[in-house]
């Protein structure tokens, strides 16, 4: 009993006895006396490149074969491209004389063609004209109803590729095993599918050009006929082909005219094809 009693008479002393002395006494901010650093001797071991130019920087000025424009190897560090350093190694500007930049110019057809700006040491400029591929999109139509689209690419000497399919609406009954020896109603005209790819060069006089194509594909024929109901067809041939064709295009400003003919097929296309 004695020893519950003290500790009862304890408890609040040890309270009060854990109240931080920082409430009367707050810490302070602690001064520091700033140290001198002992003086160090200057050394003179500065790289004497501050004033000198390296040697890989005083190599005599080179020019690009046939011309006046001046050489200059990218980034200063090989012996590769002309007017390279025009650009630092992140693709940022790099300024100053002797560089080239891009540019682009209309030649006499209106088509819009890449060039480059040398700007020299004083001040002058060169202007140096490249080629862009001609490039053309377009659509035609056939003389046995096929439609399509067409490609090129090139400038005197051009790629050229077209695609052809007819686009017929089949609302008939399609039956696998039919033969015409078991036919119990009227036929009418034949439903035929056809698809072919042609591949071709071509060459350009001017603003006209000539090309030949190879080609292959697909002739699908079937019987068609007709009851009550509505259309019937079944298989009557299904042949792979190879051909050719001959061909020309017209260039204009901004669009290209295209004709082919294919004479194993027998037919002739037409087609209107925008240039890019």
């Amino acid at each position: 009993m004695k020893n519950l009693i003290f500790l009862l008479a304890f408890i609040p002393t040890l309270a009060f006895s854990q109240v931080s002395s920082w409430r009367n006494n707050p810490p302070q901010q602690k001064v520091e006396t700033p140290r001198i650093q002992p003086s160090v001797p200057q050394r003179n071991d500065v790289s004497r490149w501050r004033n000198e130019s390296p040697k890989e920087f005083n190599r005599p000025v080179r020019t690009r074969p046939g011309s006046n424009i001046i050489v200059r190897d990218p980034w200063g560090w090989n012996n590769w491209g002309w007017g390279w350093n025009r650009w630092d190694m992140w693709g940022a500007p790099a300024f100053g004389w002797n560089f080239w930049q891009p540019s682009w110019y209309w030649n006499d057809w209106g088509y819009r063609q890449p060039a480059r700006i040398y700007v020299y040491g004083d001040g002058k400029r060169d202007t140096v004209r490249g080629k862009k591929p001609i490039i053309s999109f377009g659509l035609h139509k056939t003389t046995d109803d096929q439609f399509g689209g067409f490609f090129t690419i090139g400038n005197k000497g051009y790629f050229v590729m077209d695609f052809s399919s007819t686009f017929e609406i089949d609302r008939s009954t399609y039956f696998p095993y039919g033969t015409i020896d078991r036919v119990d109603f009227p036929l009418i005209n034949d439903l035929v599918k056809k698809r072919s790819v042609y591949l071709g060069a071509g060459k350009r006089f001017k603003r006209t050009g000539v090309h030949a194509m190879f080609g292959f594909g697909n002739e699908r024929v079937l019987f068609r006929g007709r009851d009550r109901v509505g259309e019937i067809t079944f298989p009557k041939s299904n042949t792979q082909f190879t051909s050719i064709k001959f061909g020309a295009i017209r260039d204009f400003k901004n669009f290209t005219l295209k004709f082919d003919t294919d004479p194993i097929r027998g037919y002739s296309q037409f087609g209107v094809g925008l240039n890019f």
